[in-house]
């Protein structure tokens, strides 16, 4: 995927509205984009393509977690996502951290100050339970809110382990919370990671990400595209 992502996202919204949910966005490399159209016939046509490389006492197990990905996607796709990715990183002691990236993008009937959409997400997250460490930044277009937890969430049932011995999972968790000038959109950014302790170093990547969205075509691809280059430098990256 190119650096610079002009992302659409059609869920729910009339031809007019449409063009008004346009959302531009530096996605980092190492990530492997995710169907969030047509995701039947996609997945489908990656199982029928991975059922003849895997062996066959790994065919149930194929099955599960292709199940698991259908559900998934169309939890996201129902919930306004734009892009959904997969990512493999190498950090400087050459740990290999898997990470997941969700970019989603959500409309507001009227115009608000930005500020005041950010004070209400935050205030209703608090009244649902969820907490973290919130902190409220002013980026190069705006303000925005970067939400730090760890989430503890049931693992899927594989195929051949009894579901009372599967243990809860924890999950690093980074979500950058970006309104546009006007408050009529909201970007979200949502990463990650089963690795906690490694999940930290990568908010450099999620400030420089939040910094890049636009609602408008950036000016100067290209120099766009040096940011991209250095959330790499500052990852790693994973070696082809």
């Amino acid at each position: 995927m190119n650096a610079v992502a002009d992302i659409l996202d059609f869920s729910g919204a009339d031809p007019d509205e449409a063009d008004r949910l346009r959302l531009w966005v530096e996605l980092p490399p190492g990530y492997f984009p995710l169907p969030l159209d047509d995701i039947d016939n996609a997945l489908a046509t990656a199982e029928a393509n991975l059922r003849e490389l895997a062996p066959a006492e790994q065919q149930p197990l194929l099955a599960a977690v292709v199940g698991t990905f259908m559900v998934l996607l169309e939890q996201l796709q129902a919930r306004n996502a734009a892009y959904c990715g997969l990512g493999w990183h190498t950090t400087e002691e050459g740990a290999i951290v898997p990470s997941s990236l969700v970019v989603s993008i959500q409309p507001f009937p009227k115009k608000r100050n930005p500020c005041l959409v950010i004070k209400d997400l935050i205030e209703k997250r608090a009244e649902a339970g969820e907490h973290g460490q919130v902190d409220v930044v002013d980026l190069t277009r705006g303000p925005a809110a970067f939400v730090e937890s760890v989430l503890t969430l049931p693992r899927p049932h594989l195929p051949g382990t009894p579901p009372n011995e599967q243990p809860d999972a924890e999950v690093y968790q980074l979500q950058a919370l970006i309104p546009s000038e006007d408050g009529t959109i909201l970007a979200a950014i949502d990463f990650s990671t089963p690795d906690l302790p490694h999940g930290p170093q990568f908010r450099a990547m999620m400030v420089l990400m939040a910094d890049s969205v636009s609602f408008t075509p950036p000016p100067g691809r290209e120099e766009a595209g040096e940011t991209a280059r250095s959330i790499n430098q500052i990852l790693g990256g994973l070696t082809p």
